[in-house]
């Protein structure tokens, strides 16, 4: 079944502006005035950002009361975005006007090591990427599924990374003094059944070799790596289910679908008893895709068994057999956050990410309790 707009316009609760704000520019992107982009840029020498992901592809403004969100400003369906990034050369700062009001924003830098290569003449983001606080390695190039959505798998030969480039990148990701990172997750594409062994090498290795947290975003597996993963010292687990609708699913999604539900459960639940929860298992749940109801049913699916449900807004990528599906309204985001957030109150969990700094891309917000905290 294709992706269509299952939605309607309504009304929600009430929000704070910057909150508003976010919801709108995860929906409708935003505008960079002509002096804030020729400072960000130093005049065109520096990108405003690096597209290697979808969700990552925008600019990371810290809003206040700890509202992040990376604002995608140079895709089609930034056509008609609602805010708009200035600066002020009387003031020296940055703020975005939206519906009537400005609001002071930081913008947050890209990581320093763009272009630095490691010992080997490798490009250093080849191998890790930092966004906010965290930095994100990738030991697989490429992807053994092939998702609609994703560009994981789209122009790029699938290759698995030496072990000793990632210890490396993240050594330089370490030391970057402009956009200092606090935490670390491994993810990037799905390696081959054939090479499981290699990339739980690398998980090991690499939660052993720092002292960093280390969160891991991976698919099920029905062998004893959720427990490999705990004793070897992994902090957290992301385990995406993404899709609820079956039927939808098994059209976006049909290599991750058929592992099923239940594989899902019982990772997500052996994870939950290794690491007693608390924000330390999630799973990212892809909003727009599919009816409003059926992503509810997934939050509720999640929620009930402890496990902190990640709401992801979609955001099309260049490539994908999806590029041309505008991302969901703000009024459908504003509905479906309202709706999630009954239903993991009720269960006593959080949406997550619990780190502050890593809402940038999904719905959700500090709301001034130690569950959400900076990394």
């Amino acid at each position: 079944m294709k992706p269509q707009n299952w939605w309607s316009e309504v009304s929600s609760s009430e929000l704070s502006g910057a909150q508003r704000l976010k919801i709108s520019c995860l929906s409708r992107g935003i505008r960079i005035a002509d002096e804030a982009k020729r400072r960000l840029t130093d005049g065109g020498r520096v990108p405003l950002s690096i597209h290697e992901y979808p969700t990552t592809g925008g600019i990371t403004l810290r809003l206040e009361k700890d509202v992040y969100v990376n604002a995608p400003f140079d895709e089609w369906f930034c056509d008609n975005p609602e805010a708009c990034l200035t600066f002020d050369k009387g003031t020296g700062e940055y703020s975005v006007s939206f519906r009537g009001q400005s609001f002071l924003a930081r913008v947050l830098s890209l990581p320093g090591y763009l272009e630095r290569r490691d010992s080997q003449g490798r490009l250093i983001r080849e191998a890790v990427m930092s966004h906010a606080d965290r930095a994100r390695l990738s030991p697989v190039d490429g992807c053994c599924f092939a998702c609609k959505f994703c560009d994981s798998s789209i122009g790029r030969e699938y290759a698995l990374r030496p072990l000793s480039q990632l210890l490396e990148a993240l050594t330089i990701a370490r030391q970057d003094a402009l956009l200092p990172v606090r935490h670390a997750m491994i993810s990037g594409g799905t390696p081959s059944p054939r090479d499981y062994g290699y990339y739980d090498e690398v998980c090991e290795r690499v939660v052993r070799s720092t002292d960093l947290p280390v969160d891991v975003m991976m698919w099920p597996r029905p062998d004893d790596i959720i427990d490999r993963l705990a004793d070897w010292g992994i902090h957290g687990y992301a385990l995406n289910i993404e899709l609820y609708d079956d039927e939808i699913a098994h059209y976006l999604i049909p290599q991750k679908r058929r592992l099923g539900l239940s594989l899902f459960a019982t990772s997500i639940e052996r994870a939950l008893q290794r690491t007693g929860g608390k924000g330390r298992v999630r799973s990212l749940m892809l909003v727009g895709l599919e009816p409003i109801e059926k992503t509810l049913a997934g939050v509720e699916f999640l929620a009930n068994m402890g496990c902190d449900p990640v709401l992801s807004p979609f955001r099309p990528g260049r490539g994908t057999p999806l590029q041309r599906v505008r991302p969901p309204s703000p009024e459908v985001l504003e509905r479906l956050y309202f709706g999630a957030l009954e239903i993991v109150e009720r269960h006593g969990v959080k949406l997550g990410p619990r780190c502050i700094c890593c809402q940038h891309n999904v719905l959700a917000f500090p709301d001034g309790s130690a569950a959400y905290y900076y990394s």
